[in-house]
């Protein structure tokens, strides 16, 4: 669609909602990403809607708003995303939007590692969803959030962000006892691209390499998929895993050339559908850890 056309397609949707929706009986919130959506959901309860700009299976690096997007945003008061240049795109959909709503940072508080090698180098890496450690704060912005915003609910988002809080204490101890099960020598990463760095760091292992860096907005070049070729051989890593998000094709090639095998699929930036082992945060990481030691064990 050409920006003109798009633009006209905003135009219609935002006349059709400028107002209130009769009979609306709860405020409404949007989340860039399905797994910020689980998050925030949590602790919104049935005070707020909360839902996703993002489908799943969507990249957030390369995503490109529809006009059903600036529909979503007009509706809603509160806008919460990751932050740290996820999501490029976010200012000017809200933009488009037109009025006021209250952004929230999700990963706000939070020190990002910064890259310092390759084509990404000195840009914060935005992933820090991926250690529930770090997740236990973006619940607790979205409290705060939420609080600032409804005061009368203060209640409820204390008592639903504590429970959260508690499920991600549970996930984080039963995360550790599965990684045991894998020999440390064995603990080694290699996925299309470089979103496992935080959960690395705090389970124990290490990133051998990725096809893609922080973002899969450029295609690696013929170069480093034979680096990463040559140092998935040089390290003996046993497997390569494929993000959900991603086109599996090359990372299968890079398998085949270097000799081992691509594991089960991994959820990075987007949950499972509905109804699958993936649909929510906890599911997502018991999956994702099912997956690697299954893989790597």
């Amino acid at each position: 669609m050409t920006r003109a056309r798009w633009l006209v397609a905003v135009g219609l949707l935002l006349a059709g909602c400028a107002a209130p929706v009769p009979g609306a009986s709860r405020p409404k919130a949007v989340a860039t990403i399905n797994i910020l959506a689980d998050l925030v959901s949590q602790v919104a309860g049935d005070r707020v809607e909360v839902v996703s700009l993002i489908p799943v299976g969507g990249d957030p690096h390369t995503y490109e708003p529809v006009p059903r997007d600036v529909q979503k945003v007009a509706e809603s008061q509160l806008v919460f995303y990751n932050g740290l240049g996820l999501e490029k795109w976010l200012e000017e959909l809200i933009e488009n939007a037109g009025g006021r709503r209250v952004p929230v940072e999700l990963s706000r508080g939070l020190r990002p590692a910064v890259q310092t090698e390759g084509r990404y180098r000195g840009d914060p890496d935005p992933h820090l969803w991926m250690d529930p450690v770090f997740a236990k704060q973006y619940v607790l912005n979205a409290r705060d959030a939420l609080v600032s915003f409804d005061p009368a609910g203060r209640a409820a988002y204390e008592a639903n962000a504590a429970r959260a809080l508690k499920e991600l204490e549970a996930l984080h101890a039963w995360i550790q006892s599965e990684v045991a099960k894998i020999p440390p020598h064995r603990r080694k990463l290699v996925t299309t691209h470089d979103a496992f760095r935080y959960f690395g760091q705090r389970y124990g292992f290490r990133v051998v390499g990725t096809l893609w860096g922080i973002s899969t907005e450029d295609e690696p070049s013929p170069q480093e998929i034979a680096r990463l070729v040559d140092r998935i051989r040089t390290e003996g890593v046993l497997a390569v895993f494929v993000e959900t998000t991603v086109n599996p094709k090359l990372m299968e090639r890079v398998a085949r050339e270097a000799g081992v095998r691509v594991g089960p699929r991994l959820y990075g930036d987007s949950l499972g559908p509905p109804g699958s082992d993936a649909d929510t945060y906890v599911k997502m990481m018991r999956h994702n850890v099912r997956a690697i030691v299954e893989a790597l064990r």
